[in-house]
């Protein structure tokens, strides 16, 4: 008995170690995805490519979510920017309190006014934040060492099915560990370009010299 299950253990060993990196990718995403995709049945597998993953900002988990945080914080500062302008807007519409404007007007203007200036504080302070966030990132990926390997950077294309049943195509990008048992990140790409955009800006001097 002993020896039989010390057999299939080793068959077990041998077994798993002639999978591809592709294959073993793509058994851990697909227990990633039946946890996430709406018709998990509809899941089809299109395309996986492997590569080594090396320490850099779209690798490396806490460079990643700090970025996400920035990328958040960015989009609510030019949110709260636009309201801003529009705001000023129906002031200059309304114009002014004069001997010659109506109450209404005035309270309008006013109102206005109010809101302009409490958005233009709110991405004031957004902004000071997404400053912050993007000089400790900066910091961060300063620190890295680009050359150490971490894990896997996996691309994985598949067909699915939308929560409406249409039939759609996913383009994710995976960073998983070296053993492929952890996913240590997962990027949508046809989503989260936003966060890639405030990546770059921290190649140039922007958050160094940009103040409200």
């Amino acid at each position: 008995m002993k020896k039989i299950l010390f057999l299939l253990l080793a068959s077990t060993v041998i077994l798993a170690s002639c999978k591809s990196n592709e294959e073993k990718a793509e058994e851990l995403i697909k227990k990633e995805l039946s946890k996430t995709l709406y018709d998990f049945d509809s899941y089809q597998p299109i395309e996986t490519i492997v590569n080594e993953a090396k320490a850099n900002v779209f690798n490396d988990t806490t460079c990643w979510h700090k970025a996400e945080v920035l990328a958040f914080g960015m989009e609510k500062t030019i949110e709260y920017a636009n309201k801003c302008t529009k705001a000023k807007e129906y002031m200059d519409i309304y114009g002014p309190p004069t001997s010659y404007s109506s109450s209404y007007s005035d309270k309008q203007y006013y109102k206005y006014k109010a809101e302009c200036e409490e958005a233009l504080e709110e991405a004031q302070n957004s902004h000071r934040t997404c400053k912050r966030v993007a000089l400790e990132l900066k910091e961060l990926v300063s620190k890295l060492d680009t050359t150490e390997v971490i894990g896997w950077e996996v691309t994985h294309r598949f067909r699915c099915k939308t929560k409406g049943g249409s039939a759609a195509i996913g383009n994710y990008r995976y960073v998983i560990d070296k053993d492929f048992e952890t996913v240590l990140l997962r990027e949508d790409t046809d989503e989260d370009e936003h966060v890639r955009e405030a990546i770059k800006t921290l190649e140039t001097d922007y958050w160094e010299n940009m103040d409200l």
